[in-house]
């Protein structure tokens, strides 16, 4: 297999299916709130996977986070007063998460189950990412918080 055609077959056999990606996440972090305790909290995280023929890359950009907060987030020591309210998070973004180049294109072709491989390393990637977003506080202010990813699935 050469290079080139590498790029061509991982562009029209893996890279489609990965267009528009939903992964779904579990932070390590919980919320707190009157009728809920050490609540998980998730996000819908949108992936779009596009192959860059003149350098002869696959670029995985996360393109949107989705999620709630159900309930408060303390930050820093519990007893302080400041902490995240609960909130719906919508963010779009141009996040890169992931650039592969021709030799582990054709190391996940190779494979036996190429669009499950890619979907194991878009999961890495994910877990392993350091992902920041802006959120409101009890105080009228915004901080930025990391995602912290526990688990991720393929939805």
């Amino acid at each position: 297999m050469q290079l080139i055609d590498t790029v061509s077959e991982f562009g029209s056999s893996i890279s489609p299916m990965y267009e528009a990606l939903s992964i779904k996440v579990v932070s390590l972090s919980t919320a707190d709130g009157p009728h809920l305790k050490d609540s998980p909290i998730e996000f819908e995280i949108l992936t779009r996977t596009k192959i860059d023929i003149y350098t002869q890359e696959a670029i995985t950009h996360i393109i949107s986070i989705k999620g709630h907060i159900p309930g408060s987030i303390s930050l820093g020591h519990q007893h302080e007063s400041l902490f995240i309210i609960p909130q719906n998070v919508h963010i779009e973004c141009n996040y890169k998460l992931l650039s592969i180049d021709k030799k582990d294109m054709q190391r996940i072709l190779m494979h036996s189950q190429p669009n499950l491989h890619y979907s194991e390393w878009l999961i890495d990637a994910i877990i392993n990412a350091n992902i920041l977003v802006e959120l409101k506080t009890n105080q009228n202010t915004f901080t930025e918080w990391p995602l912290g990813i526990k688990s991720a699935v393929i939805s």
